[in-house]
């Protein structure tokens, strides 16, 4: 019998935040039902066993103020969902990190729970039950550092040394940090400036949060996870590794989609769908979407081309440093939906217009004309099951394509499930990997023969398929994680 593995997802974050009282919080075994599936479960404990899901990475993310602070989150979400209003209105500003060991605190409730329940938090990949889920964990958000009476560097220092192990950190999330400019990924929220990315590229704080993640002299090695990052902040981030001789240590790149395009400015540029604007110190860019393979209202597939998204320049980056590529389960991450405007800071666009030249070697160019907002009327949403696996399927071929055979052992499955996303059709939740595992096996041979334009190796393909899934990523853990 099979099983499963995920690099990216979120089993104690609803939970967590359904009560301020500790003691009156939902399970994480709990599988919370809703009409909206961004709202419920996808990743409780019990699907994830249902799913026979063997290994997974649980990214603890202490939600960011400015989530929140907004209306939608603070107000309504309590109104119709199972968070807490109280946690909605808590001051995590300043004490994001305790939030964390509070909500690792949550999931070792869940690891106690009998009841035949058997999940285990691990710090060493030889300590994994057969018999049981076992969970690894990292954390999402450099903000997940700060705290009241200490500094994060301070804080990072405690997570290389404490009881708990982490996989990796993800610099930055949703909102402005000073470690790095961030790709813009809000959909929900428009009206808040501080989910806009500001500043520029990475910054010297975030270089020096990076060279200590990766010391090992000062505890155990933290991997960097370069999803949220902006362009230009991983631009600069690949640059930062060649000249500290980091180019050994695998990039993760934990729940992605690929823009299926270069990041040569006059390819970005050709997809833009209209005029870029500068508004208030923050850039809008609106897109058409790169096409990928098949065509037909039903057979063709697009990408999105967000920033968020990795392009094609940065795949063999990943690839040469050992990393892994999680692909992630988000209808609008996969392409599958009309994408709205993203949003970029002033100086991070002209950078990337520039062709990656620093200001001191030449002038940047004019980011954009001066204008106003408009309001995209979001596409319908897709019901086709089918159409979003190849969507899915179409991030896959793009990264082998560019990536060569190679990446077919460097790619895992990175849903963000319970993330606040709102999941490709085809598989909602943990317990339809069984599922999507027979899927992929019987889609991706068809689609790479709809792509004429390249020549893949269709060969052993369920092989190929059992690594997505699990193989791949229980290699890398068993050099990386022992």
């Amino acid at each position: 019998m099979n099983h499963y593995f995920d690099l990216h997802l979120h089993p104690s974050t609803k939970p967590f935040l359904s009560h301020y009282d500790p003691a009156r919080r939902v399970s994480c075994w709990e599988t919370v039902d809703h009409p909206l599936s961004i709202i419920r479960s996808q990743c409780s404990l019990s699907q994830m066993k249902e799913g026979r899901i063997r290994l997974a990475v649980a990214a603890l993310y202490p939600m960011e103020r400015p989530m929140t602070s907004s209306f939608l989150i603070e107000h309504v979400a309590p109104l119709i969902t199972i968070l807490d209003g109280k946690m909605m209105d808590f001051p995590t500003y300043a004490n994001y990190f305790n939030l964390v060991f509070e909500e690792i605190e949550h999931l070792r409730k869940a690891q106690r729970a009998g009841q035949g329940h058997a999940m285990k938090i691990l710090n060493n990949l030889d300590e994994m039950d057969p018999d049981a889920l076992n969970l690894i964990l990292a954390l999402e958000g450099g903000h997940a550092l700060e705290s009241f009476n200490t500094s994060i560097h301070d804080n990072l220092r405690t997570i290389k040394t404490g009881p708990f192990r982490f996989l990796y950190l993800t610099l930055v999330h949703l909102t402005q940090y000073p470690l790095a400019t961030h790709a813009y990924g809000m959909k929900l929220i428009k009206d808040n400036d501080q989910f806009k990315p500001a500043g520029f590229g990475l910054s010297d704080m975030g270089k020096a949060i990076i060279d200590l993640a990766y010391d090992e002299s000062a505890g155990r090695r933290l991997l960097i996870d370069i999803k949220h990052m902006s362009l230009a902040a991983r631009h600069h981030f690949y640059q930062y590794r060649k000249e500290k001789g980091y180019e050994h240590i695998p990039i993760m790149a934990t729940h992605m989609g690929v823009t299926g395009i270069s990041k040569d400015p006059r390819q970005i540029a050709r997809f833009f769908s209209r005029a870029v604007i500068r508004k208030n110190g923050f850039i809008e860019v609106n897109y058409e979407r790169p096409h990928g393979i098949g065509s037909g209202l039903f057979n063709k597939t697009n990408f999105n081309p967000w920033s968020i998204n990795l392009f094609d320049e940065e795949i063999p980056v990943i690839l040469d440093s050992g990393g892994l590529i999680g692909i992630n389960m988000d209808q609008r991450i996969l392409g599958c939906q009309a994408v709205q405007g993203e949003f970029f800071s002033e100086d991070d666009f002209s950078y990337i217009l520039s062709g990656y030249r620093d200001k001191e070697n030449k002038d940047w160019p004019v980011a954009a004309v001066e204008g106003e907002f408009s309001d995209e009327q979001e596409e319908a949403r897709e019901l086709n099951e089918r159409k979003h696996l190849r969507h899915f399927c179409n991030n896959i071929l793009h990264i082998v394509k560019v990536g060569g055979e190679r990446a077919w052992k460097q790619i895992c499955m990175g849903s963000d499930f319970d993330g606040l996303i709102d999941p490709a059709n085809h598989c909602t939740s943990s317990a339809a990997f069984p599922k999507l595992e027979e899927s992929l096996a019987d889609m991706l041979p068809r689609m790479m023969e709809e792509d004429r334009g390249h020549d893949y190796d269709a060969s052993h393909i369920e092989q190929k398929v059992r690594g997505i899934m699990y193989d791949n990523a229980l290699s890398f853990l068993q050099q990386h994680f022992s």
